[in-house]
């Protein structure tokens, strides 16, 4: 049985193919990729329908990076298809997984990942960029600006003010950094 397309989670992006055989490079959200199962499915839209697919080979690529290969997915016009996609997994086949794994940085649930996409100001309110990615470098989290390639560390001790609805967040930044 298939579950409700409103009970999917989105886990991971895939980022671009990888080579000619099928391979996908993906992005992952922060820790799913240690709690991930190859005998659970994992699940693509297409064409607004969720379509389950295995895992059949992973290679993990640091903390938040893997080239998977997913069932079915054998050629590098099939990887190319799936390419921009969201992979979301059931909850249900994940017990362990719970709101309060998600790195939450407010009370609201607004997560980390959430961050991509919002303005980063610094605590003269003046604008650094947009935050284009964010990265895990052993537990070391930095904001990559879009178009620069700056990185910006990011703590909980460093940020002064978040903004949902104006989609903005404020982080004391040390001089020097920019």
């Amino acid at each position: 049985m298939f579950p409700g397309e409103d009970t999917l989670q989105p886990i991971a992006r895939i980022v671009k193919s990888y080579g000619t055989e099928g391979d996908v490079m993906v992005s992952f959200q922060d820790g799913i990729s240690d709690i991930l199962k190859t005998e659970e499915p994992v699940w693509l839209f297409y064409d607004g329908l969720p379509v389950p697919f295995y895992i059949q080979n992973i290679q993990f690529k640091g903390l938040r990076k893997a080239i998977l290969h997913l069932e079915d997915i054998d050629s590098h016009s099939d990887a190319e298809e799936a390419a921009g996609k969201d992979i979301c997994i059931d909850p249900a086949g994940y017990p362990e997984l719970s709101a309060t794994d998600a790195h939450q940085i407010n009370e609201d649930g607004l997560t980390l990942e959430d961050l991509t996409g919002f303005t980063l100001l610094n605590q003269d309110s003046s604008t650094v960029g947009v935050i284009s990615d964010i990265m895990d470098f052993s537990g070391n989290i930095c904001l990559e600006i879009e178009g620069s390639g700056s990185l910006i560390p990011y703590h909980d001790d460093l940020l002064l003010d978040i903004d949902p609805d104006s989609r903005t967040i404020t982080l004391h930044i040390s001089d020097g950094l920019l």
